[in-house]
């Protein structure tokens, strides 16, 4: 038997039940799952996800039930960004939800438990729907904030994206001491005025205008051709091909995307300049904290340092040192120049990919200057109270 998103959902059930931070609240538990996710497909993968999930529920079931799921809702997307419009479409509902509670729900609390299972694309898609919810009052992102959580599978290929990199990882955040917190992200923009969509080129995903998202890492240059060329061989190849695209692309990247000088200017969090570096360069990496991993598990920010530049290099050494990006040990060369930064600005006049937690988009001269910062914590999520990375989350108290 394999891992569904139903048994998924009835599994999760009693986890919630016996979690802590949901004490005396009414849940409402969402799972939100693409089906066609690998950790759903791969028969070997998902029969060892159902295996694990079933020894976490049942290592709860002698545990005193301290919160009631009060309803519970699998939903199975069937197309791209269907789960941003099931979301959405559930917090335009939450301020008369909220109207309907009963006075005893009001007096316990009510709480949304939103679960994303799928990859990073499913990942995405949720929170860039709860993120612009958010944004657009006050009023929403204080609703957001008490009454919405979101908890990340690892269902996907990379799960660079998830809440933990296995089941045991995640589920930790239900079956042992947490607490809520809000996570920042990454804002990535360009002046649209009197600018149309990006051509599509050759990439069919280049369709739509800023700003962009990011909850992990934003990108541009190689590691956006390599992340595109790696979605685009799934279709036909399922698995994990990035690291076949890593290679290939040390060859090949160069001559789509001859590298020549552009200018990045690095600002702080009080908007001081901290420094500029004008020079070609393989990529820029901006993520919405340090410590961060992409590619399934490559340390491309392995310190507390967020920001991440690597110049142009031969196509010898790039070869010889591309493990170093799997290691975190690029930033012990002088090839790789490292930050805390708060804000990035990109100014180019040729071609460029430019990517956000997997979604691609091209860059064409008339766009720049591009604009990377990180925005204030806004995603309601679980830490464990035992992390001691920080990956930039603010405790929260619901």
């Amino acid at each position: 038997m394999q891992l569904s998103p139903e048994n998924l959902t009835s599994l999760m059930i009693p986890i919630v039940e016996t979690c802590s931070l949901f004490e005396h609240k009414d849940v409402e538990l969402v799972v939100v799952a693409n089906p066609c996710a690998g950790g759903f497909t791969r028969k070997r993968i998902s029969k060892q996800n159902l295996e694990k999930l079933e020894k976490i529920s049942d290592s709860v079931k002698n545990r005193e039930k301290i919160t009631s799921v009060k309803d519970s809702h699998c939903i199975k997307t069937n197309h791209p960004g269907h789960g941003s419009i099931v979301v959405a479409e559930l917090i335009d509902k939450l301020p008369a939800k909220i109207q309907e509670l009963s006075a005893s729900e009001k007096e316990n609390g009510f709480q949304y438990l939103i679960v994303t299972a799928g990859g990073d694309g499913t990942h995405l898609e949720v929170q860039t729907a709860i993120l612009k919810k958010s944004l657009e009052s006050p009023e929403m992102a204080s609703l957001i904030k008490k009454y919405i959580t979101l908890l990340r599978l690892p269902l996907g290929t990379g799960n660079d994206g998830s809440d933990g990199r296995n089941f045991e990882e995640t589920f930790a955040r239900l079956t042992e001491p947490a607490h809520f917190a809000l996570q920042r992200a990454v804002k990535v923009w360009y002046d649209t005025t009197g600018k149309e969509k990006p051509s599509t080129d050759k990439y069919e995903s280049l369709t739509s205008l800023p700003p962009w998202y990011a909850f992990n890492i934003a990108s541009i240059g190689i590691d956006a051709y390599i992340t595109y060329m790696t979605n685009r061989t799934k279709k036909y190849m399922p698995g994990d091909s990035y690291q076949l695209w890593v290679d290939l692309a040390c060859v090949f990247y160069g001559c789509r995307f001859p590298a020549k000088p552009l200018t990045l200017e690095i600002f702080d969090d009080k908007d001081n300049l901290v420094d500029t570096i004008v020079s070609p360069v393989e990529f820029v990496v901006l993520g919405a904290s340090g410590y961060r991993t992409y590619g399934s598990n490559h340390l491309i920010l392995p310190t507390d340092k967020n920001m991440c530049t690597v110049r142009k290099i031969s196509l010898i050494r790039k070869l010889f040192k591309k493990h170093t990006f799997g290691d975190g040990t690029h930033i012990n060369y002088s090839f790789s120049k490292n930050y805390k930064a708060e804000k990035i600005k990109i100014t180019y006049n040729k071609n460029i990919l430019v990517e956000m937690d997997g979604e691609v988009h091209l860059l064409e001269p008339n766009y720049y200057p591009l604009y990377m910062e990180r925005t204030e914590p806004i995603i309601p999520i679980i830490e464990c109270n035992s992390q001691t990375i920080d990956k930039g989350a603010v405790p929260y108290i619901k």
